[in-house]
């Protein structure tokens, strides 16, 4: 190929450039290709060749030629920046956190910069820098009116509804992302109603939005309308049907409106989803339900989280019957005592080790040998075996069997602490998770239940900090027992022999109130609406001695407690039968 002088190279360029400012990148794209020859050197002819790469998608050489840009002008804080943009369409934030910190080390008051960090942070989880950093850059331009939306996106992930709905006053055209985070908004200000009509209007103008409806779906059951939940869940899957994550919702939109069979015969999606995705290695085939009748056993996966594996084991003497073989229980290694009391006839062993591959991947082969183990079953599939309808749950109390010594042991310090009923009291998940506030009360908001003087509160939150224990003693009108001596969230066989000692039990949907339920001790949930494990009913079946209480998406906690929880609880502490 003959080399351009570089006056053709330059005039060739011009109009490559002019080209890309139009909007024609196909066409821009040979003419930066024929100038090369002409501008080996020149790092503006490297910048915007890539960047053209890059918008027609071709990323890696794209990323060659931005390196070539930079070996040129390595302190080009433009070209870092975009740069930087190719890892961040390639969900590789930290990669590219680095490098927009390099540009902005080489120009402090770079907006577009500081605004693309922010996305970073945001994709990082860490929201509170990327509200920082979205802040700089709207300051260095804050006519830049197409930041004003992820900037309220930022301010949704922080959970900061009024700041949000604030902001969003401020902006004069809405569009259909100002619906949906208008939507976020109000639903986080407890006013689902409002809400549902925000999405609405989003997807009147944007239809083909999968999150959207999904999100429609969500507030449709926070709301009590579980039917029309499951219709826009099916929306959301029609737009986007390979993404796990919506598919699982509809699985569980299934459950809320009562469509059991429907609902547990795809329950398979939530294997799918990348947050909890586990490739298990060296499995037997799969359980399919029909009695067994040779030597080789079967296992029970473990599988989600404490809560679950407490709601879940309550299947294992069906499966055992149903099976008619030997029976072996993978269990968190927190509850290999309690369950192998529960169920001598099962050999329980402790779960194995996850290793931190991608997917997240974990070795049978060795516990399949050590076991003659024939076939296995997810710990979450056993009730599609034996609880495939309402009719299927059994009438017990409670199914766990706590250490009788250690019962009697609790007992006496409870009575030793006063003549009154002895009340269990959680208030939030130990896990932080997305729409925490809808889930879990906040101290404050129990702090009037509290007030009753008629019983012994006993402090079941596991990880509750110094200020929050000092809240609670100040709002509490008995002393708030705090257990001693004991490992809350670690000595769960102990907790499950604690909970059995106590009169009643007061809770979010916790692992805290499954072990109430588990081990048979009457109890109060708190629920933010009528989920999954519902089936469609107005109280949880798995659990015939809790009183299921449902707050619903345009209630306050507090006026729910008010309204609802106190009533009950006052009740049942007047009936004098503890």
């Amino acid at each position: 190929m003959s080399t351009l002088s570089r006056t053709a190279a330059v005039q060739i360029l011009q109009n490559a450039l002019a080209h890309h400012d139009a909007g024609r990148v196909k066409e821009a794209l040979p003419l930066y290709e024929a100038a090369e020859s002409g501008l080996q050197d020149l790092n503006h002819y490297w910048h915007f060749y890539g960047l053209a790469l890059f918008q027609t998608g071709d990323t890696e050489k794209a990323m060659n030629y931005y390196r070539r840009a930079l070996l040129l002008a390595p302190g080009d804080a433009n070209c870092i920046n975009r740069f930087a943009c190719i890892f961040l369409s390639g969900e590789a934030p930290d990669t590219a956190i680095s490098q927009l910190q390099h540009a902005l080390a080489t120009t402090p008051d770079h907006p577009e910069a500081w605004r693309n960090i922010a996305e970073a942070q945001r994709l990082t989880g860490d929201y509170c820098g990327a509200r920082v950093s979205f802040e700089k850059a709207m300051a260095l331009r804050p006519n830049e009116a197409s930041w004003n939306l992820p900037y309220v996106t930022v301010l949704n992930d922080l959970e900061l509804p009024e700041e949000a709905l604030q902001f969003l006053s401020t902006i004069s055209i809405p569009s259909p992302e100002y619906y949906f985070q208008e939507g976020r908004a109000l639903y986080d200000s407890f006013k689902a109603s409002s809400a549902i009509s925000s999405y609405r209007k989003s997807l009147l103008m944007a239809p083909w939005t999968p999150q959207a409806w999904n999100n429609l779906n969500l507030l449709e059951q926070a709301v009590g309308r579980m039917k029309d939940g499951v219709k826009y869940a099916r929306y959301a899957c029609v737009l986007d049907p390979n993404d796990a994550s919506l598919q699982h919702n509809l699985t569980d939109s299934l459950l809320c409106a009562g469509e059991i069979k429907q609902g547990l015969s795809r329950s398979f999606w939530r294997h799918f989803k990348p947050e909890i995705r586990i490739e298990r290695r060296g499995l037997p085939k799969e359980w399919n339900g029909e009695a067994h009748g040779k030597a080789k056993g079967l296992l029970i996966c473990q599988e989600q989280g404490i809560g679950d594996e407490l709601r879940f084991v309550s299947c294992v003497p069906d499966i055992q019957k149903c099976f008619g073989g030997p029976i072996i229980l993978e269990t968190d290694r927190r509850l290999t005592t309690l369950f192998a009391r529960s169920f001598p006839s099962v050999t329980v062993i402790e779960k194995i080790e996850k290793l931190a591959t991608k997917p997240t991947t974990a070795q049978y082969e060795s516990v399949v040998m050590e076991h003659d183990i024939g076939q296995y079953i997810m710990l979450g599939d056993l009730q599609s075996v034996v609880r495939p309808s309402l009719e299927a749950f059994p009438d017990h109390a409670g199914y766990l069997v706590p250490d009788n010594q250690e019962v009697s042991f609790w007992k006496e310090r409870f009575k030793k602490l006063g003549n009154l009923p002895s009340v269990g009291i959680s208030w939030r998940s130990g896990m932080r998770r997305p729409g925490a506030r809808h889930l879990y009360p906040q101290l404050k908001d129990i702090a009037s239940l509290l007030k009753i003087d008629t019983f012994l509160p006993v402090c079941l939150q596991y990880d509750a900090s110094a200020h929050e224990l000092t809240t609670i003693q100040q709002a509490s009108s008995q002393p708030f027992y705090i257990p001693s001596g004991i490992n809350q969230k670690e000595e769960l066989d102990r907790m499950a022999a604690m909970t059995a000692a106590l009169d009643l039990v007061v809770s979010p949907s916790t692992s805290v109130l499954m072990m109430a339920g588990a081990v048979g001790t009457r109890s109060i949930g708190l629920h933010s609406q009528r989920g999954a494990a519902f089936l469609g009913t107005r109280r949880d079946p798995w659990f015939t001695k809790e009183c299921s209480l449902v707050k619903t998406g345009d209630r306050l906690w507090s006026e729910f407690v008010n309204d609802e929880a106190i009533p009950h609880l006052t009740r049942i502490l007047s009936d004098n039968d503890f």
